[in-house]
């Protein structure tokens, strides 16, 4: 049994007789008899009733008709899905994204134009710094990442600017930072400093120290956060001071404010990174939509 012998079994039921559908496929008679037979051997069973008038169905082969309809229908549907997926119009695409860029508008605007023209593709965000991104873009973990400073000497890995942030001063509103914020980095120096662990993003924790060191200051850590959100909730609670980028200011509690400093100028691009070799047709379609339109603006 095979698909084209469905066929021709459907054909022979809605043309209502052997030499009408034969005409309608276009197949010999005897070559679509044949097929017929071989069709209700490998049932197990006679479907048809054939007479001068034409063939009417069995009871068996009213069961079968039934069951073909959906199958063929079923096919027919897989058949779409399967383009739909090559062309990248359905699937799964798994993105990475830190919590606090799910708060930035600019995000979020990227997020929703790739929903409204692919809404048959299901997005699977999942939220991880940058570092951790780049690890599971490396082992097929992620599809697509959002993130800062991707390493440039990683041949397999490709990326796509989106906008470029910078970095501010937070600190607790009615706080003698917020109240009288200083111009420049090294006035921070013996302010206690909220900080984050190195390993978790290597190539963002080392460029931020650099820039403080060319400015002069040496943080003088006192509680460390995981990320960008446990960061202002310290802030928040008044146990110091620290840098982020402006963005974060989005998700913000009450009770922080921020401000810039003339000599931290390092500029934050926030990229869109995929891996060279990604096959998946959906990561393709994000990239076409972050192209289309300039998220800096």
């Amino acid at each position: 049994m095979d698909f084209k012998q469905l066929r021709y079994f459907m054909a022979v039921v809605e043309e209502g007789s052997i030499s009408a559908a034969a005409i309608s496929l276009p197949l010999a008679q005897p070559a679509l008899t044949r097929q017929l037979q071989l069709l209700e051997e490998s049932v197990g069973a006679p479907l048809l009733h054939r007479s001068r008038r034409g063939v009417t169905l069995t009871a068996a082969g009213e069961a079968f008709h039934r069951d073909v309809g959906r199958l063929l229908s079923q096919f027919e549907q897989a058949k779409r899905n399967a383009r739909r997926v090559s062309e990248g119009q359905m699937g799964q695409l798994r993105l990475g994204v830190t919590v606090m860029h799910l708060w930035v508008p600019r995000i979020t605007q990227l997020l929703n134009d790739f929903r409204h023209q692919y809404p048959a593709v299901t997005l699977k965000v999942v939220s991880l710094l940058s570092g951790p991104q780049i690890e599971a873009l490396r082992r097929d973990q992620l599809d697509a990442g959002i993130l800062f400073f991707p390493p440039e000497d990683d041949p397999g890995l490709c990326y796509h600017p989106l906008y470029e942030d910078r970095l501010v001063l937070v600190a607790r509103a009615g706080s003698r930072l917020a109240q009288h914020p200083p111009r420049r980095l090294a006035a921070l120096n013996g302010e206690d400093f909220i900080w984050f662990d190195r390993s978790a993003t290597p190539t963002y924790h080392d460029r931020l120290i650099h820039a403080f060191q060319r400015a002069g200051f040496t943080p003088h850590v006192v509680q460390e956060g995981t990320d960008n959100a446990t960061m202002l909730c310290l802030v928040a609670a008044g146990m110091g001071c620290t840098i982020l980028p402006e963005m974060t200011m989005a998700g913000a509690p009450a009770g922080v404010v921020s401000h810039p400093l003339e000599d931290l100028d390092m500029a934050l691009p926030l990229m869109l990174v995929w891996r060279r070799d990604a096959s998946l047709p959906a990561v393709h379609r994000l990239i076409d939509v972050a192209e289309s339109w300039d998220l800096r603006v």
